[in-house]
């Protein structure tokens, strides 16, 4: 006899024939229902329900790649904006660093002309010869000491300038006294003290005398930054206090 109401066998099998199409109805509703991206319907008359939900995967997927392509660009770009930062911070370090060190150099040669003193021994390890040290130009003679200007170690005389204290600094410059020893652009060892002329016919040149090679004594021509040419004596050599003691000729150019 029939009845009225659909047994649970028959609603089981409803439901098990029209799943497949309530799921796709649902990933439709979902997506927008229509279409994709590419304007093609998902829909069209005459699919079946397997189909439908294939075109809807595809359509999903489809849209999943084209985001993660636009991520990967994106990404991309933060990259090479990063990179470019990073390039930029490194230019401005260093342009700091050498910042510093042009600092570091005006303390150290505002220190030396501000020690330099009438006594002997100065912080700024020279003697000054202000009192009578610098002689007057005579005979072509720019400069020249009455007393012996003290180096210390790490120091270093600009023969060129007519300040007190040589312009003692611990910046390279024509005459320095450092770890290798004697040092400077162009420096020669005479037998003897050598006159001006004995000087300008030099024509080889070293740019340091070795620490055990330096003595008392010892007689050297140096030839300036600014071409001018000087005869140096070390008149003292203390090893304990890393000092070196210089007798001073500096010569205008002929």
């Amino acid at each position: 006899m029939d009845t009225q109401e659909s047994s649970p066998g028959r609603r089981a099998g409803w439901f098990g024939q029209h799943s497949v199409a309530v799921v796709a109805a649902v990933a439709a509703a979902v997506l927008g229902g229509v279409a994709t991206a590419w304007g093609e319907n998902l829909f069209t008359p005459g699919t079946s329900d397997s189909e439908a939900q294939v075109r809807v995967l595809e359509a999903t997927i489809k849209d999943l790649e084209a985001a993660n392509g636009r991520l990967d660009d994106e990404l991309t770009a933060l990259r090479d904006q990063n990179d470019g930062q990073r390039a930029e911070l490194d230019d401005l370090e260093a342009q700091n660093q050498e910042l510093r060190d042009e600092i570091d150099r005006l303390r150290d040669q505002a220190s030396a002309d501000d020690s330099a003193g009438t006594d002997a021994g100065n912080d700024d390890g020279t003697q000054d010869d202000s009192a009578g040290g610098a002689s007057a130009v005579v005979s072509g003679v720019r400069r020249e000491t009455d007393a012996a200007v003290q180096v210390m170690l790490h120091t270093c005389l600009d023969l060129d300038t007519t300040s007190a204290g040589w312009g003692a600094a611990s910046v390279p410059q024509d005459l320095c006294y450092g770890d290798a020893g004697v040092e400077g652009p162009r420096l020669t060892i005479m037998s003897g003290v050598p006159s001006r002329a004995d000087c300008e016919a030099q024509t080889t040149w070293q740019q340091t005398i070795a620490s055990d090679a330096v003595t008392e004594g010892m007689h050297l021509c140096v030839q300036t930054n600014e071409r001018r040419t000087a005869y140096a004596h070390i008149a003292a050599v203390d090893r304990d206090a890393e000092t070196v003691a210089f007798d001073l000729v500096v010569w205008e150019p002929s």
